[in-house]
């Protein structure tokens, strides 16, 4: 890899950590946040307002990178990100801290996407497979490092500190990106440049009620609540107008072609599901940990290790094993079943448990996740021409997204209507939450049976693709 391509690779990897990164590092942080400015029914907000919003701008800014470049949308996203991130530590209740959290969930969206459609064009689809897990391993990364860093951050100089540690990071990301990603210009097809401003509002418009819902039902609002199913009513009329938009504009924000497709839409699904079952564990190991085994946020943080380090090792490794043998679905659904094995584990963890039990369940979960993580995102590459690989590595990371939001809003939601507002006992804490990652189980074995129709093997539609000029020495997509 030669060092202008190995700088601009550091600089992707350190901006997509700076996005992942602010996912985990919260999560220990989250019951001092509660303790300080009460009422655990804001709980789960905290990180459902960042990953709704961050849901919302992936597959906007995917296709916008598509037609007007990648570069000046990781610029954007970085300095937005950082900007954001200060706001968050300077929140003085629930209310603001939820506000500013899904504003920072719109950078970290936007960061999300340009990198994912910018890797691809990196590299040939072999080479593809290999880097491809570096990516998504850096989710486990995060996921390794932030609970860990939160939980230390939080008990030394309080939980402000863990969205000022984005600072360092975001700005040497930031001057690298800068500095040496010189992308190619834009090919003359891709220079009219024609939004789809209303399928982007009726997107936003349809997901943002249907979440809400999902979030609030069952312990704020009644499901038969007239204003959840007001929420319900306005959110089908408007993802069925997306629809009719999307079908009828030039440029789609989300081509429905690739969205129906085996080789984009089931992989996409499949990520939708793992991710939610991701956040099902880094979102409520660490209650359990602190609430039910009464350890200090310290010791949660590093509990989770375990399972990102497996989560990181089925990423990498497997990613290296699809790039000789290409076995998109066998690994997928294994990787899948897996992780319900280890949430299945999770479930039965009471006030007795001891931490030896807890790390081999998150090992378990882990390895299953990042298995079928690598096996989704490079299906997924694999199937399209370079044209579309940012819609389609930016659908990949909306599924991502969405799982992500669903599972810490409708488990979030499950915690909070089996035990209340009200501080509860250890035994109550974890009866709720034996019912949360049962849950989860189901959730993932329901997506292994979905991505049975994923292509068996590769269909390799982008043989070979180039980043740079300077490199290749020919023109290239937008990068």
């Amino acid at each position: 890899m030669g060092g202008v391509r190995l700088i601009t690779v550091a600089g992707l990897l350190l901006a997509l950590l700076l996005a992942a990164l602010d996912q985990t590092i919260v999560a220990t942080a989250l019951p001092r946040i509660t303790a300080e400015f009460g009422d655990i029914a804001h709980y789960a907000w905290v990180t459902t307002a960042y990953l709704l919003t961050s849901m919302l701008m992936v597959p906007i800014a995917a296709k916008l990178s598509d037609q007007f470049g990648r570069k000046p949308f990781l610029i954007v996203g970085s300095v937005a990100f950082l900007v954001t991130s200060v706001l968050c530590a300077q929140a003085q209740d629930f209310t603001q801290l939820i506000g500013a959290r899904a504003l920072q969930g719109l950078g970290g969206g936007i960061i999300t996407a340009a990198v994912f459609a910018t890797v691809p064009t990196l590299f040939s689809p072999a080479g593809r497979a290999r880097i491809v897990g570096l990516f998504t391993g850096t989710y486990g990364l995060a996921s390794i490092i932030g609970p860990l860093v939160g939980g230390i951050v939080t008990d030394s100089v309080g939980w402000r500190g863990v969205f000022y540690l984005n600072l360092p990071l975001g700005l040497v990301a930031l001057v690298l990106l800068v500095t040496a990603y010189r992308p190619a210009a834009l090919p003359l097809t891709l220079r009219k440049r024609r939004v789809d401003y209303a399928g982007a509002a009726t997107l936003v418009a349809g997901f943002a009620p249907l979440l809400m819902a999902l979030s609030l039902g069952g312990h704020e609002l009644a499901w038969t609540s007239p204003l959840l199913l007001g929420f319900l009513a306005f959110s089908v009329a408007m993802l069925l107008a997306f629809v009719r938009i999307e079908r009828a504009v030039p440029e789609p924000i989300v081509p429905l072609a690739l969205v129906g497709s085996r080789g984009v839409g089931i992989p996409t699904l499949g990520m939708l599901f793992l991710s939610a079952g991701l956040f099902a564990t880094l979102l409520f190991t660490p209650l359990f940990v602190q609430g039910v085994m009464g350890s200090s946020a310290t010791r949660s943080g590093s509990v989770v290790a375990p399972m990102t380090i497996a989560l990181v090792a089925g990423s990498v490794v497997i990613g290296q094993l699809i790039a000789r043998v290409p076995r998109y679905r066998l690994v997928g659904v294994l990787g899948l079943v897996a992780a319900a094995v280890g949430e299945w584990l999770m479930s039965g963890m009471g006030v007795d448990t001891d931490y030896a039990t807890v790390a081999r369940n998150l090992v378990v979960v882990g390895f299953g996740l990042g298995t079928a993580l690598s096996a989704f995102a490079i299906a997924s590459q694999n199937a399209v021409d370079v044209a579309h690989m940012g819609v389609a590595t930016g659908l990949g990371a909306s599924g991502r997204a969405i799982g992500a939001t669903l599972g810490s809003a409708g488990f979030g939601s499950l915690l909070v209507a089996r035990i209340g507002a009200d501080t509860v006992s250890p035994q109550v804490l974890a009866g709720a939450l034996h019912d949360t990652f049962f849950a989860a189980v189901l959730v993932l074995l329901i997506g292994a049976v979905l991505v049975l129709p994923l292509h068996v093997a590769a269909n390799v539609r982008n043989p070979v693709v180039s980043l740079m000029p300077a490199v290749q020495g020919q023109s290239v997509p937008a990068a």
